[in-house]
């Protein structure tokens, strides 16, 4: 550094500093376009009211302005739009049109800047001063399991009730609310799913949605020779089946398959009842299967037989 050269170096890098600092200045002086996500938040709510209608999850805020006065918005992650119940309500709402929410946010960004749009271009927020009312929840659910695969007992839900809120001059007059659709195919594995509480219009429901557990477990596919049992056999004959089993399949859900203790227990009847005199085979019938078990069925639904006289 203390070379001709070196020294040259170090003033080439100086001025390059001052020009970019200056090239920053000037860029912030000049006019630009900038796009603003803001999050709505209602201070100093009295606590005998109840917002009935849902916030907004943000408000697109498009801004034209110096970039001095933007500055302050380059690194925030979100700038808040702060509305104060009582400074902005009238009646039982806060309302701001187009221009009073440009206003809005005019003054929250500063004087100098140009608001383009504000996305939505309105809002309307209803409070209420009733107390609400305690109704339970119903699901509405429809699960369909992957291949293989089984749900265990009924979809759940881990609060029964919810409050329900209406607008002043309204009363409850439901008994129940229940959750929006709630369609699952493919479902291969037990899961917790969070499904919003379906209200009418100027109705608020706390909480607003509620937790579903839904289990599922995978089957296991079996199989099992079972003995065919004669009966209404007449007392003086007897009725010998050919073969004297058939194989049973089934599938059971892995629970009940670890719970078993031996052998499932099954009865296949050939029922005597049953034989036509123009055919050589006689129907089997499954007459008894445990309950838990899933897609049982036969070998076979006929064998041949043979009566012989005691």
């Amino acid at each position: 550094m203390q070379s001709r050269e070196g020294r040259n170096v170090m003033v080439y890098m100086v001025f390059l500093v001052i020009a970019a600092v200056l090239w920053i200045i000037m860029s912030l002086n000049e006019e630009t376009q900038r796009d603003l996500r803001c999050t709505v938040v209602i201070t100093n709510v009295p606590d005998s009211m109840t917002r009935i209608t849902p916030l907004p999850e943000a408000l697109n805020v498009s801004v034209r302005a110096k970039g001095t006065e933007l500055m302050k918005y380059l690194w925030k992650k979100r700038p808040t739009m702060n509305i104060d119940y009582r400074q902005y309500k009238s009646g039982d709402r806060i309302q701001f049109s187009d221009a009073s929410l440009k206003a809005f946010f005019r003054s929250m960004v500063g004087g100098g800047c140009q608001i383009l749009s504000v996305t939505p271009d309105s809002l309307s927020l209803l409070f209420t001063s009733q107390p609400g009312v305690k109704v339970p929840v119903k699901l509405d659910t429809e699960i369909t399991p992957a291949p293989h695969y089984i749900v265990v007992g009924k979809p759940r839900c881990f609060i029964d009730s919810i409050m329900l809120y209406t607008a002043n001059g309204n009363s409850v007059r439901y008994t129940s609310v229940s959750t929006v659709p709630l369609a699952l195919t493919d479902v291969r594995k037990s899961q917790i799913v969070r499904v919003p509480i379906d209200v009418p219009k100027n109705t608020r429901a706390i909480p607003d949605s509620v937790e579903v557990s839904v289990e599922v477990e995978p089957l296991i596919s079996k199989t099992r020779k079972v003995a065919i049992t004669p009966i209404n056999v007449p007392a003086d004959m007897r009725l010998i089946t050919v073969p004297q089993q058939v194989e049973v399949y089934y599938m059971v859900p892995m629970n009940v398959y670890k719970k078993s203790e031996g052998e499932p227990k099954f009865k296949v009847v050939a029922d005597f009842n049953t034989i036509d005199q123009n055919s050589e085979r006689i129907a089997v019938t499954l007459a008894y299967a445990p309950k838990d078990f899933i897609n049982v069925f036969m070998s076979a639904d006929s064998v041949d037989y043979i009566i012989e006289q005691r």
